[in-house]
């Protein structure tokens, strides 16, 4: 009686909300509302016909299959004897017929290919406890542009095997609390943003950074188009963050930084020490860098700042790592006040900068920094400072 109560409710809810108008890019017009979420033992879906019915595999799951519930023309519901934790490997594999899936809270992961060729899924909700996500968990569900989830924070923690095992690969952004997201938020509590976490989500606007986060795993923001701003309030913290890869920074899609509601135009950065790899990739905003604290410069720090004219790198200044100044295509200046030449670890350090690029070094060591390994490839351009 129950299931029925809930199977009617679902079907007056979906009639008085309907559908609410697009904000996705390619998405189609409409967006599909969530069937809610179930009880920890049961799956609600719909299908795209009056029978209701689809063909899964039973064996899928870690819970044991009691009834499969089938209503034609509202919400059907799969039955377990206990709380499902495991949706597994090709457990909705070409279930061509499903077009809306709510899954319980206490699912933790989903195995390869689960819902891979569900070809006519639109729209899914997935709970608060998924950890994992398995290899094309989602290929080829072309369809799916309505993706609800109950916070960001979550999303960020779980584990996707591959591009195609995050539904926003094909969907483009998510739903919070029926909110279409755009300004993503991370929450302060989150310290690392998993591999392929927002891989595609291409109506993403802007993203805020929290002091918080420590890493970012590969391919974080690939394929976010839309994104134009990046928001951190800790530039010291954003130095440190350990990015997989170059589109582990969104910056390196944004190409604009803003601390605390300014955008970064000219950096001045006091007490730190050591600028990790990526940290201000593509940069687009920046044109003025001053460190005078600095001793570590990491690999690309600041390749394509095709903004950043002048540098400044204080007496503490030890290395700079391949290709931390390459393609700022407008650097003209570069200021470094270390009476020892700090060490190169290739000739692209400073490769590709503007025509005439000069180099300003202590008096006593011009001859010590023409002399150099790899600074010897910019002796003509090496000038003392005054």
């Amino acid at each position: 009686m129950k299931s029925r109560v809930r199977i009617v409710f679902a079907i007056i809810l979906l009639a008085l909300v309907g559908c609410a108008e697009p904000d996705y890019g390619t998405a189609p017009d409409t967006t599909i509302v969530s069937l809610g979420t179930p009880p920890d033992n049961e799956i609600w879906f719909t299908t795209n016909d009056d029978r209701g019915d689809i063909a899964i595999n039973e064996s899928a799951f870690d819970a044991e299959i009691t009834d499969i519930e089938y209503v034609e023309f509202g919400t059907s519901i799969i039955h377990f004897d206990k709380a499902l934790t495991v949706i597994g490997e090709e457990a909705f594999y070409n279930c061509r017929n499903l077009n809306n899936i709510s899954l319980p809270n206490s699912v933790e992961a989903i195995g390869e290919r689960a819902f891979s060729e569900c070809t006519n899924l639109e729209c899914m909700t997935i709970g608060n406890s998924i950890k994992s996500c398995g290899t094309m968990a989602f290929d080829n569900c072309g369809a799916l542009y309505s993706l609800h989830i109950p916070a960001v924070g979550t999303w960020c923690n779980i584990e996707f095997a591959d591009p195609m095992a995050n539904p926003l690969y094909h969907c483009g952004g998510f739903i919070v609390n029926g909110n279409k997201v755009r300004d993503v938020v991370i929450p302060e509590w989150v310290e690392r943003i998993g591999t392929y976490a927002f891989y595609n989500y291409s109506t993403m606007s802007s993203v805020e950074i929290p002091a918080s986060i420590v890493t970012i795993g590969k391919s974080a923001f690939e394929g976010c188009e839309g994104l134009s701003k990046v928001h951190v309030k800790d530039i010291a913290m954003w130095c440190n963050i350990d990015f997989a890869d170059e589109t582990a920074n969104p910056l390196s899609i944004a190409g604009a930084l803003y601390i605390d509601g300014k955008k970064m135009t000219n950096l001045l950065l006091e007490g730190v020490s050591t600028i990790k790899e990526r940290a201000f990739i593509r940069c687009s905003s920046l044109q003025a860098l001053v460190a005078e604290d600095i001793h570590s410069i990491g690999l690309e720090a600041f390749r394509g700042c095709d903004a950043l004219t002048k540098i400044t790198l204080g007496e503490g200044v030890k290395d700079i790592h391949e290709r931390a100044f390459m393609g700022c295509m407008a650097l003209k200046s570069v200021t470094v006040k270390a009476n020892t030449p700090p060490e190169l670890f290739d000739t692209y350090a400073f490769g590709y900068n503007a025509d005439g690029r000069t180099f300003y070094v202590p008096s006593s060591a011009v001859e010590d920094y023409k002399n150099a390994t790899y600074w010897s490839e910019y002796a003509e351009s090496i000038k003392p400072f005054e």
